[in-house]
């Protein structure tokens, strides 16, 4: 598989600072992939979620931490589409600084979540933890390029 070289980087990167959400797969406890929709942040090509503590991606994150993603980035016509298939690897944030980073950048990117935690002074917020996505390999989807363009890498 090809490395990712620096201009589809910047696909890359563009794409996730386009999208909003993206469609999260893991595996349950019986191999059965489970996929649901998660609002992120990046740093770089890292993603960090806000996840239910108790949620059935917590669980199947924390028994494996192999997960699959989709990210699209918003079009009005076919010929715009872009996106990115993502293979990754997930865990759950505990270490301090990293907490803080995530809660950070979440923060940022989406400040409505300031009403989660006002007056709580807990990051992440009560009921939530954070996952950090870490890709190891993905596919450019660029419509721009042809219907079902597709272009594969390492990271």
């Amino acid at each position: 598989m090809t490395p990712l070289d620096s201009h589809h980087r910047t696909l890359a990167l563009r794409i996730l600072a386009r999208a909003r959400d993206l469609t999260l797969a893991s595996l349950r406890s019986d191999g059965a992939p489970h996929a649901t929709t998660v609002s992120f942040a990046s740093d770089e090509l890292v993603m960090y979620a806000a996840i239910g503590i108790d949620s059935q991606k917590a669980h199947n994150i924390g028994a494996d931490a192999r997960v699959a993603l989709t990210v699209n980035a918003p079009y009005q016509d076919w010929s715009e589409i872009q996106g990115m298939a993502i293979d990754a690897v997930a865990e759950i944030v505990s270490e301090p600084a990293q907490v803080r980073r995530a809660g950070e950048l979440l923060l940022a990117r989406f400040p409505q979540y300031a009403k989660f935690v006002a007056n709580t002074g807990t990051v992440p917020w009560p009921g939530m933890l954070y996952i950090r996505i870490v890709p190891h390999s993905l596919s450019i989807l660029d419509y721009a390029k042809g219907f079902g363009h597709t272009t594969h890498f390492s990271v």
